[in-house]
């Protein structure tokens, strides 16, 4: 295992906007990072947060991933809502690529309590998106949640992610965001699935991918890939685009607006 996968690593290999040398990507740090998130949403943000953190209520649950064994086989809307992966500053980058690229057409793997679809939809309200959840009694709950949202052009899907993604494609997804499992294997397979189902500009979106050694070398894996042309390692998170017209290159940022903020 490389020591890049320890913040240690991480931080002494990441890099600001200088040295970057891909319009691409020096576009992706210098205007979309930068994009301020709508205060209504941040506002309205965290009064829902305040709620959610509160709501004891329990209920049991079917985990089809290996990501959250340690939290059982009861949960509670509370738990789920702490363990969000899209909380906070990551939440924020789901809303600002979102906002920045206009994804017409996305996908996502996990839904939970529904903290990554919020972000995802309000970030881009015209788009469109399918968001897959492997547990019934888990994605009753995210539908509440959109209810009290407001949200519409969310398709709900209860089904595991190996079962959706054998299904015929109705489109190109402009968006893939991966998070569930947290198999480095199961992962790397739904990456290759997606693969037929996108596009030249499609935006790969991995969560955690420093979960554990076999995610790490899941991405490295995607890194050294020659079908993805632009890969950027955000800590948590890891972006990719096929961009088929770009040399390719792989980028660690660390973000100003993240400053110590990476796990």
């Amino acid at each position: 295992m490389q020591n890049s996968r320890s913040i240690f690593g991480f931080l002494l290999k990441s890099k600001g906007r200088h040295g970057i040398h891909s319009p691409f990507v020096f576009d992706f740090v210098d205007n979309c990072l930068t994009t301020k998130v709508d205060k209504n949403f941040l506002t309205s943000r965290k009064i829902w947060q305040q709620i959610t953190k509160k709501n004891r209520e329990t209920f049991k649950i079917t985990d089809l991933g290996v990501g959250s064994k340690q939290m059982g086989s009861t949960r509670s809307v509370a738990e789920l809502a702490k363990k969000a992966s899209s909380n906070g500053l990551y939440g924020e980058l789901l809303w600002k690529i979102a906002h920045y690229y206009k994804p017409a057409f996305m996908l996502e793997l996990g839904t939970s309590i529904g903290t990554g679809s919020i972000h995802l939809k309000a970030g881009n309200p015209d788009s469109h998106l399918i968001t897959v959840e492997g547990c019934d009694a888990i994605l009753s709950k995210a539908l509440q949640q959109f209810d009290y949202w407001k949200l519409s052009g969310i398709t709900t899907i209860c089904s595991s992610f190996d079962d959706f993604l054998q299904l015929p494609p109705i489109g190109k997804y402009d968006l893939a965001f991966i998070d569930g499992n947290h198999s480095g294997e199961a992962t790397l397979n739904y990456v290759n699935k997606l693969f037929e189902q996108s596009h030249n500009q499609t935006i790969f979106i991995l969560d955690d991918i420093r979960w554990n050694d076999d995610m790490w070398e899941m991405w490295q894996q995607l890194v050294s890939d020659e079908r993805f042309h632009v890969s950027i390692d955000l800590g948590r998170m890891g972006l990719l685009w096929r961009r088929e017209e770009q040399t390719k290159e792989h980028f660690v940022l660390r973000p100003k607006i993240f400053k110590n903020r990476l796990f």
